[in-house]
């Protein structure tokens, strides 16, 4: 009896563990690293509506917000939007809303719901594009 309650805690034990490597293993590690790189870099995290700023939300009004390129990152995609003045990076993931139709207007509206949004301002140029490179191993 004591052997087969042995054999059956061993048994969750192994369980528990193949789960936490399935889980770990599945995690995308790409939003992570482009954060860091932007962090590095001293470009901002944006994090809502409000830390974008007025000057995207008059661009984007006035249609001047427009997409300097798109790369395919693993299970990812980051858009690089430029304005006056300033560049946008905006990383997507599984659960992020869609990069098609008007994306300006929807990173401003849903800014917490990608998996990275960024902001670099002049003089500052070339760290958005430069994590880019860096994390797609380009």
């Amino acid at each position: 009896m004591r052997w087969a309650l042995v054999a059956v805690l061993a048994a969750v034990v192994s369980v528990v563990v193949a789960l936490a490597f399935a889980i770990g293993g599945t995690r995308d590690v790409v939003p992570e690293r482009m954060r860091s790189c932007v962090v590095d870099g001293q470009a901002g995290v944006m994090t809502s509506e409000a830390d974008l700023g007025a000057q995207p939300r008059r661009d984007i009004g006035a249609g001047a917000v427009r997409e300097r390129s798109r790369t395919r990152i693993g299970e990812s995609t980051a858009v690089l939007l430029e304005g006056t003045n300033y560049r946008i990076l905006v990383l997507s993931g599984r659960k992020s809303p869609p990069l098609d139709g008007d994306l300006p207007l929807r990173v401003f509206e849903r800014t917490r719901e990608f998996a990275l949004v960024a902001k670099e301002v002049d003089p500052l140029d070339g760290v958005l594009r430069d994590c880019v490179a860096l994390v797609a191993g380009r």
